[in-house]
């Protein structure tokens, strides 16, 4: 299958997005997402971006959310601009700048009342960008760095609405608008994600305390404040004059342009104008320089150091000191209520419980596919419409339609993508989330590999292709935990020891725990508890490696021990984001270590049990480029690099055996090095060493082997060779009395 062939499948699955009716004045419904496959994948997956999306919108008490159609090349964005109107475009810039903008020149040139936003996919990108906002605003609205949450494609989206609907919602709903001063482009993609989250959960708690008519809750929702963004001290004050009577706060820089010339006192200047007019507006300055503080303090306003390790937190903390679809109800014959149902869940739990008259009662009524519709579920809500109760035989066929029709609902919808949160674990899925967030690079890329296995045809009679069953925990289970540990305060100043201590010692979630434990009751296999960093697997800055993966057996009599082994497998892992490996390697690669957030990733871990030990029978790592090249493999045709047992032997640089995926058969390294530097051990897992000790490190629970007790394995022939002294050559398989060489020989040479 060519790559070719992958896009037009990736096209035709993501053409079709939920969608639902609007219902307000000036909303974004159609969004044109101008990517590469990849890049694509990552904002309309990672973190469960639809999710993210329907989630917001239902605290808005609306019924409608944007769809969003992806574009993987310049000629196929414009095909779709011809036969499609839309509200919004979206271009993704991961290394070239001028391609993006010209196509956006291009795009105005033909739509010039169309909304275009630059999302840069990496901090690097900025760099030519002048790491502010030079880019001709008549082309490009506004330009955003993606920073790991799916938060901010929603933020972007709100941002480009709040602009449409403030004139119209500030004279009729008489609603509040928060300015925010920034010419950073870095800074103002962290912000508007983290304001956007803090305004709804405000809203949201006003809304449930209100004990009003549901029209006036709604209006109630819709009049929340609007955010407005200014990178310039004439934008500033433009907006703080034309809407006066509605700021509800100020968040500003203190260095920004002034009269078209970078100045280092615009913010301080603005502050001074607002107060002649505002003298009691609550309004926070921040800057990088420490000094500015005491300026803040004297003008009245509150300050943040931009470098500050807990920048989120205090502005999470000054925006909450500062800044003030419904049930399925199943029915008998005569409309009575009997039970109701808030979740697809509980949908599907209760339907089989409910008499036979119900389901007649709202078979007849298409009850059950105008609920599923107002939920977003266009497609199984179509498909059941189409039938009639008549069409059935009985009552009980009724009922194993509908669920049948639910599980293949549940199925259809893991399909390329990352699962929502659920404390029930179904093996058979072979995937599940048991904690919100984005899962991070390495969760990004497992969900991206996923998704090409379900939308591929790769299965057949003699292959097969699968992944071992997933777990995503989410990014917002480190945050929890930092934070209600108080943690942050620990791990710029304690020694490597005594953080290590301090995480073990520390408490999970409570609910979190609970999910894991009912992970724990349906899974019996060993399991690799693995790293999964915002940052890693990054195209220009790749933090792969940084971090640890731990390993534990999970075969303990006791339950409540598999549990807390795997939790200290969590803390581990969290640990290592601040081990002086990994500060080291963000000194070197110029990133903040503040700004990164860990994910987990808990995968079975495949292989066999071998009498006491547990082992794959291979593993390694794979490249897409070889530096090295010989004969007439080209450097595209990728490198691997393969070894028995645990993938922890090549990744800590220990001799494997190299060859190239397309050309197998030939020889990378010549024989007498292969004799002189083949593998002589590996790694197990000691599955009856059942008391482990986290504390000593990532090959904590692993075992070194001689290579002679894989000899015991059946499969063994299958991936070694035998030097034959009289001959002085390798012979495929062992058969032969001699040296044994892990080469894979009988498999890709014979």
């Amino acid at each position: 299958m060519y790559f070719d062939d992958i896009v037009a499948l990736f096209e035709k699955e993501h053409q079709e997005h939920n969608i639902f009716h609007d219902l307000m004045m000036s909303r974004v419904h159609e969004i044109l997402l101008i990517a590469s496959l990849y890049d694509s994948y990552v904002l309309e997956s990672d973190g469960s971006l639809f999710e993210q999306i329907y989630g917001e919108y239902y605290k808005l008490n609306l019924t409608s959310a944007p769809r969003v159609t992806s574009a993987y090349t310049y000629e196929s964005a414009f095909e779709l601009l011809k036969v499609k109107k839309f509200d919004l475009v979206i271009i993704m810039a991961s290394i070239d700048v001028d391609g993006p903008v010209e196509l956006a020149k291009k795009i105005k040139s033909l739509y010039p009342n169309l909304p275009i936003l630059l999302l840069a996919m990496n901090n690097s990108i900025l760099g030519k960008m002048n790491e502010s906002c030079h880019i001709d605003n008549t082309l490009i609205n506004r330009v955003f760095v993606w920073n790991g949450y799916s938060k901010l494609f929603v933020a972007m989206v709100k941002y480009i609405e709040d602009l449409n609907n403030v004139d119209n919602d500030t004279q009729v709903g008489l609603v509040r608008v928060i300015l925010l001063v920034e010419d950073s482009i870095r800074y103002y993609s962290r912000y508007l994600p983290i304001l956007y989250s803090v305004i709804m959960r405000q809203t949201q708690l006003l809304i449930e305390e209100e004990s009003q008519l549901e029209s006036y809750k709604i209006l109630r929702m819709r009049g929340r404040p609007k955010v407005l963004l200014a990178t310039s001290f004439e934008d500033a004050m433009e907006i703080l004059t034309k809407y006066e009577s509605y700021i509800l706060t100020v968040i500003s820089d203190v260095r920004f342009p002034r009269e078209d010339k970078e100045d280092p006192d615009a913010g301080i200047k603005l502050v001074e104008c607002i107060r002649k007019k505002f003298p009691d507006l609550p309004i926070m300055l921040q800057s990088s320089d420490e000094e500015n503080r005491q300026r803040a303090y004297e003008l009245r306003a509150s300050f943040v150091n931009k470098n500050s390790n807990t920048l989120g937190l205090e502005l999470n903390k000054f925006f909450q000191e500062n800044l003030g679809f419904g049930p399925f109800v199943f029915r008998d014959s005569e409309g009575l209520e009997i039970n109701r149902a808030r979740t697809l869940k509980e949908f599907e739990e209760k339907i089989q419980e409910i008499p036979s008259e119900s389901i007649i009662y709202h078979a007849k009524r298409n009850h059950f596919s105008a609920w599923l519709m107002a939920r977003g579920e266009i497609k199984i809500a179509k498909n059941l419409k189409k039938y009639n109760f008549d069409d059935f035989v009985n009552f009980d066929s009724v009922k194993t339609f509908l669920k049948n029709t639910l599980d293949n609902l549940k199925k259809e919808k893991l399909r390329g993508s990352i699962p929502e949160i659920s404390t029930e674990i179904d093996i058979t899925l072979g995937t599940a989330r048991l904690g919100a967030g984005s899962v991070g690079g390495k969760g990004r890329g497992i969900a991206f590999i996923k998704s090409l296995i379900d939308f591929m045809v790769f299965n057949t009679d003699l292959i097969s292709i699968k992944l071992p069953l997933t777990i995503y925990v989410g990014i917002e289970e480190f945050e929890k935990f930092m934070e209600k540990n108080n943690l942050w305060a620990y791990v710029w100043h304690c020694s490597e020891e005594e953080l290590c201590y301090r995480f073990h010692e520390a408490h999970l979630d409570y609910d979190f725990v609970r999910r894991l434990e009912k992970f724990i009751e349906s899974s019996s296999a060993p399991l690799a508890v693995r790293s999964s960093g915002l940052f890693e697997d990054m195209l220009i800055v790749p933090f792969s490696g940084v971090y640890d993966t731990f390993v534990i057996p999970n075969t303990h009599a006791e339950k409540e021990k598999r549990l807390q082994q795997l939790c200290d497998a969590i803390k581990s892992v969290y640990a290592s984001l601040f081990s002086k490996k990994a500060q080291e390697y963000f000194e070197t690669a110029c990133y903040k270590i503040e700004e990164e957030r860990m994910a987990i990733v808990i995968q079975e871990l495949v292989g066999n049990r071998h009498g006491n030990y547990f082992y794959p029978l291979l593993a390694g790592t794979a490249q897409s480029y070889n530096y090295y090249p010989v004969s007439h493999i080209k450097p595209e045709d990728g490198l691997c690099i393969a070894a028995l047992g645990f993938g922890h032997y090549v990744v800590e640089g220990e001799q494997g055996h190299l060859f190239s995926p397309k050309y197998p058969k030939i020889d990378i390294i010549n024989q007498g090095q292969r004799m002189s530097g083949s593998q002589r051990w590996f790694y197990a897992l000691d599955l009856e060493k059942t008391e482990i000790d986290l504390k000593n490190g990532e090959t904590s629970t692993l075992t070194k082997l001689d290579i002679d007790e894989a000899e015991k394995n059946p499969y063994f022939h299958l991936i070694a060779s035998t030097w034959n002294a009289q001959d002085e050559k390798l012979e495929p398989g062992t058969s032969y009395k001699g040296i044994r060489v892990i080469d894979l020989a009988p498999n890709i040479k014979v």
